[in-house]
């Protein structure tokens, strides 16, 4: 990853990295897909998923949908989404962020726990 963050804290826990989303807050984050040697992903799309233990979606963000814009050329997904998105992040769960290519491969980013922090401005 690299960037800004906004509303997110990782931490790191093996091959996972657990996200804390606070919630009520803006979420805005970039991932460089190939770190510092970035890989064009022009004509790619991806989705970030987070679901609740018991597999309810709490949070959807795509390219479809406007939550993750991709610059091709520098490999960067840029993952956003506004307070209402991760307000509806409300309990402790699963997260991946998953990129399929222009000819169809599909790859797991970046996938771990998903906790909330509730929000302590109201």
């Amino acid at each position: 990853m690299s960037g800004t963050t906004s509303g997110v804290a990782f931490h790191s826990s093996g091959d996972d990295i657990n996200m804390q989303i606070f919630r009520g807050k803006t979420l805005a984050f970039e991932v460089v897909w190939g770190g510092s040697a970035p890989i064009d992903i022009t004509g790619s799309s991806a989705v970030l998923q987070a679901r609740d233990r018991h597999g309810a979606l709490m949070l959807d963000l795509s390219t479809a949908n406007g939550g993750i814009v991709i610059d091709g050329p520098q490999g960067r997904l840029s993952i956003s989404a506004d307070t209402a998105a991760t307000s509806g992040v409300t309990t402790p769960g699963v997260y991946e962020l998953e990129l399929t290519t222009a000819a169809g491969a599909v790859y797991r980013v970046i996938s771990g726990l998903v906790a909330p922090i509730e929000e302590v401005v109201q």
